[in-house]
């Protein structure tokens, strides 16, 4: 005979599972309806199934536990601590009052904790030898300044997001000293290697002949394009990936010849100096302005799925990353696996070396570390737009 569930009221922070009796249905599956009443007084009725009466009361038990510690947050700490990561973490920091070289200093370091923290619960992950083991692995791998920076990121928009979750109630490195050493990055991404003459051409035909389309939906089509089209920008124009990024269409002109050229502006360049720069490619013209004429939106290279908007900047990488392996393995250019987009900047440069220093480090934008001195303008590019056209002939 089975008993009568208590009828008593459950005082905040008790559950209901021990006062009544699982029923077992017709398919053998044994089945539980219980209820817990949060710290807040707040009731919640669940149910929980288990293939026998043990299992079904530990399985109720154990959500019971999680609801207490967590409140009735869609997180709890079985989740896998990356999704909270991708999903609260990240959106925070985008959300925050900080300068744009910060959020993207912030979305490489949640990056690295993502990464060493995959595969942990977000219980399992907030424990401090873990995220002790982390922070250490971040500076041995990627310098200490980095995991100083990881620690703090991951205080303020990991732990401190969990907190108002409610699901921990504690920062577990708060007040605990982490040794980081003395470790300098021990990886940089290539820049200074640059493209022959011959691998450039052939790379630059492989991008002008890759058809978007190949992919199998709208948004995987739109995604190709873009990477594409940001590529094909960068190659011909030796802008950085951020000044690609954040171009728009006002910032592109094409004058009386057909000389097409873009605008970096102080706000938007690297260096805070404006510039003006040809693109060096017929071909790359003609797929700018069609891209202008079919896509529009605000920026040159906006989201896939919204050109009035900026492309994520960690999306936008993590796409020009697999586009360049591929590259690789199509066109046989092995510097194309392991390269960042500064490629660019480093073959184009290379390949112009008979032109003066002034002109290039106008042209490139760079700083006085890079090129001794800083210039902010070219009024005269026609020199690289000759010296352009010769690359074309391999």
């Amino acid at each position: 005979m089975s008993r009568k569930a208590s009828t008593t009221r459950l005082d905040p922070g008790n559950h209901s599972i021990d006062r009544v009796t699982p029923r077992q249905r017709d398919d053998g599956v044994w089945v539980l309806d219980w209820a817990v009443r949060l710290h807040d007084g707040k009731l919640l009725t669940k149910r929980s199934q288990g293939s026998t009466k043990g299992a079904v009361r530990s399985r109720a038990k154990a959500k019971a536990s999680d609801l207490l510690a967590t409140g009735n947050s869609t997180w709890s700490r079985t989740s896998p601590v990356t999704d909270y990561i991708t999903k609260v973490s990240t959106p925070a920091v985008d959300a925050a009052a900080i300068r744009e070289s910060s959020r993207d200093r912030y979305h490489l370091v949640l990056g690295h904790l993502s990464d060493r923290l995959a595969g942990y619960s977000i219980g399992d992950a907030m424990r401090f030898r873990t995220l002790e083991r982390t922070i250490t692995d971040i500076a041995a791998k990627n310098g200490s300044q980095t995991a100083k920076q990881a620690r703090t990121v991951l205080s303020k928009y990991v732990i401190q997001q969990l907190i108002r979750d409610e699901v921990i109630d504690h920062n577990p490195i708060s007040g605990m000293s982490i040794d980081l050493g003395t470790h300098k990055a021990s990886t940089k991404p290539a820049g200074g290697r640059a493209l022959t003459k011959t691998e450039y051409a052939k790379v630059l035909d492989w991008l002008l002949d890759l058809d978007p389309a190949e992919g199998s939906a709208r948004r995987s089509i739109a995604k190709r394009r873009n990477t594409r089209d940001l590529t094909l920008i960068q190659a011909v124009t030796g802008l950085r990936i951020g000044e690609v990024r954040t171009l728009e269409w006002a910032e592109v002109t094409v004058d009386d010849n057909g000389q097409m050229t873009v605008t970096v502006t102080a706000e938007k360049s690297k260096t805070h100096k404006a510039r003006t720069v040809p693109v060096l490619d017929e071909r790359v013209a003609e797929v700018i302005l069609t891209r202008q004429n079919t896509v529009g939106g605000t920026h040159v290279v906006g989201a896939p799925m919204d050109p009035s908007k900026l492309w994520d900047k960690m999306n936008c990488q993590r796409a020009v990353a697999d586009l360049y392996k591929e590259a690789a393995t199509v066109t046989g250019v092995d510097l194309l696996a392991t390269s960042r987009s500064h490629l660019w900047r480093a073959t184009l440069n290379t390949l112009m070396l008979d032109l003066p220093e002034v002109v290039r480090s106008a042209y490139f934008g760079h700083d006085a570390e890079v090129n001794r001195a800083s210039y902010t303008d070219v009024t005269d590019t026609s020199a690289m737009v000759t010296a352009a056209r010769k690359l074309r002939a391999v």
